[in-house]
């Protein structure tokens, strides 16, 4: 069993704009299938997606509202990153991959403004602490199966030191406490060298953006009658 694991947002209770901090984990069912999928999506959009990742102006001032450059290098493509999608373009991205669904979707909500100060020090700390609860949570309720799990997630987030310490911990702590017997594997990569963990990015941007405008129902009830949205974990519990 493999996830693929991108975030949105920041994990920070005193931003008043910040309320929510979002991580999506893909579970992929057909590695090969999604993949091709991956690859079509970006080669029917790329001029499009191109355009997208050009720097934006204010129109009157003139000054950079929004910086490009995170897609394509010399225009020539790098990786999806959902934050430079517009709301077609996400709207697009959602009516492609639910055609032939290849893999679930599962969302951890945080909400920033329920985080105590102490508990916020240290945002590794939050990261890996819901990662677990919702692990435990989708294996009890028999959302996902106890097996050996890989998950794969992107690396420019995560201090060095720190990177092996997830994989120690949900060994120790869902062994411990009688979750399950299998072993995780935690690895970290350059998410323009791991095109599923760009899906995961935009599927967080996505939720991330709906909680920010409520724009995106009709998306995310799609997802959910293809069978692909499977559960919104949020924490603290509502």
């Amino acid at each position: 069993m493999i996830f693929y694991i991108d975030e949105s947002g920041s994990i920070n209770n005193h931003l008043s704009h910040n309320k929510h901090f979002v991580i999506a984990l893909v579970r992929v069912l057909n590695k090969k299938s999604l993949k091709r999928s991956y690859k079509r999506f970006v080669s029917s959009n790329y001029d499009r997606l191109l355009e997208l990742d050009k720097d934006k102006y204010h129109p009157k001032t003139g000054k950079l509202i929004k910086e490009g450059g995170k897609m394509f290098s010399n225009e020539t493509f790098k990786e999806l990153k959902g934050s430079q999608f517009d709301k077609e373009m996400k709207k697009s991205f959602v009516d492609f991959f639910s055609r032939k669904p290849s893999f679930e979707l599962y969302i951890i909500k945080i909400k920033n403004s329920e985080l105590t100060d102490q508990f916020c020090q240290n945002t590794a700390r939050v990261f890996n602490y819901t990662i677990k609860l919702a692990m435990e949570y989708f294996i009890h309720r028999g959302y996902i199966p106890k097996e050996d799990c890989s998950l794969q997630l992107d690396e420019r987030n995560e201090k060095t030191e720190s990177r092996f310490f997830l994989e120690n911990y949900l060994n120790t702590e869902l062994s411990m406490n009688g979750t399950t017997d299998k072993k995780f594997d935690v690895t970290y990569y350059d998410s323009s060298d791991n095109n599923l963990i760009q899906i995961a990015d935009v599927f967080a941007n996505l939720y991330y953006s709906h909680l920010q405008t409520g724009g995106y129902k009709n998306e995310l009830k799609k997802l959910e009658e293809a069978g692909i949205l499977k559960f919104v974990f949020t924490f603290p519990k509502q």
